[in-house]
């Protein structure tokens, strides 16, 4: 069988190749576009992690040197007659009666100390005992 010759395509020798030189220098930029961006980020990434690693262990320091003192507010969540001792439930009498005994040598009348401190000193004991009692007061089930 036998084409007609306005159907045959044949290379002429004038057509240019493709890629040419524009079109390179545009696939070469896009391809630097698309991967520089992302490995410039990455880059950033890294420079800006370092330095908050540097101001956490900054941070840290800081937090390290603090005061190790109960601040005010967990101290209002323990009742006084507890603060009084420097004690926190969940506690014993006998750990109640061992702080009274160490704060009543230095407050006690007999020893130099204040009579109303020491007056205070015994309504802290008997609401610390009243409070330890309820606290480890067994709960009865049957109610």
């Amino acid at each position: 069988m036998i084409f007609p010759a306005q159907f045959v395509c044949f290379a002429t020798p004038s057509a240019p190749e493709w890629p040419d030189g524009i079109d390179a220098s545009i696939t070469a930029s896009y391809l630097a576009v698309v991967l520089g961006i992302p490995l410039l980020g990455y880059v950033v990434m890294v420079l800006d992690f370092r330095r908050y690693l540097r101001s956490l262990r900054r941070a840290l320091v800081v937090v390290s040197r603090a005061a190790t003192s109960v601040p005010y507010w967990a101290l209002l969540e323990r009742p006084a007659c507890l603060r009084a001792f420097d004690l926190k439930l969940p506690c014993t009498e006998t750990d109640v009666l061992a702080a009274y005994r160490e704060k009543a040598k230095t407050l006690h009348p007999d020893r130099g100390g204040d009579l109303q401190q020491f007056l205070r000193l015994q309504k802290h004991l008997e609401e610390a005992l009243e409070l330890v009692r309820s606290h480890n007061a067994p709960v009865d089930a049957s109610l």
